[in-house]
């Protein structure tokens, strides 16, 4: 496969999005550029993607620790910024082309003035109140940077938007990086983040950034519950359906799952009678 990229690929004319992807291979490619007149080019490229992670992760640091004396909390690192320190296959490089947090909506103003302080400039206006259900997050910039400030990652239905954010900010884990911990989405969380669809400022497919998940960490139960309590909320993309179809073309070492839309018939039953309390039934008079 990489041979016949390879032959195809015009250096002089890499694209971006190329540009972004080819560091998720750089535990390979010594071994695959090996007499390629092109190597130190395009190991060139891995270097400046990985020096500007290292300028994005200091500065996600900053973010971080500004949050913290502005009581923001908690905190959860998301997205590339997350996925750059928890690759799978050894040596390998994720982009991270903008950063990105997440925080509880109440912290939205504070985090935002916090921030303010330190530089930061918001582009747009601040929402408040039902105008926090319509959208997910803020853009802020300083200099060339841009940080997006999340509260959901997902946009919900009405009626999910409130159980989706404490869904996905619950069971944190902790990364450590340069002697700065950050929180991280649960692995289940973060898994379901990775099979969806990627937003047009980073250029990395889903599909590269699922088969860099390490698997071992996630609950696979506690996966498909999240993936079937939520499934409105992923519409029209099947999440269970992309990691099965994975699973099956790249012989990934993970269990077969149901898809969401087959509920075990109790999950069933719990749903209805939440819905028509006292098991007054709409088809029983």
């Amino acid at each position: 496969m990489w041979r016949r990229w390879r032959a195809a690929l015009d250096i002089d004319a890499l694209s971006y999005e190329s540009q972004q992807l080819l560091p998720a291979l750089a535990g390979c490619l010594p071994r695959w550029l090996e007499g390629d007149e092109s190597a130190a080019r395009i190991q060139g490229i891995v270097k400046m993607v990985w020096s500007r992670n290292q300028v994005r992760l200091h500065k996600a640091a900053e973010v971080h620790e500004a949050l913290h004396r502005a009581s923001v909390a908690p905190v959860a690192i998301t997205g590339p910024l997350a996925w750059s320190l928890l690759t799978r296959e050894e040596g390998a490089i994720r982009s991270i082309p903008d950063l990105t947090i997440l925080i509880p909506r109440r912290h939205v103003s504070n985090a935002v003035s916090a921030l303010a302080r330190d530089g930061w400039e918001l582009r747009g206006e601040l929402p408040g109140g039902e105008a926090l259900d319509w959208s997910c997050c803020l853009p802020l910039t300083k200099g060339e940077e841009t940080f997006r400030l999340h509260w959901r990652l997902f946009p919900a239905p009405a009626d999910e938007v409130l159980a989706c954010e404490r869904a996905f900010m619950e069971r944190p884990r902790t990364i450590v990086w340069n002697q700065h911990a950050f929180a991280a989405l649960s692995p289940e969380a973060d898994l379901l983040h990775r099979l969806t669809d990627r937003p047009s400022w980073d250029p990395v497919p889903w599909q590269a950034d699922v088969l860099m998940m390490p698997f071992a960490a996630v609950n696979w139960t506690r996966f498909r519950e999240l993936a079937v309590r939520f499934e409105s909320v992923f519409e029209p993309v099947d999440v269970v359906g992309r990691m099965m179809e994975l699973r099956r073309d790249w012989q990934l070492p993970i269990p077969e799952i149901a898809p969401a839309h087959r509920r075990p018939l109790s999950a069933m039953a719990s749903a209805l009678f939440r819905r028509f309390p006292g098991g007054r039934l709409p088809w029983r008079s």
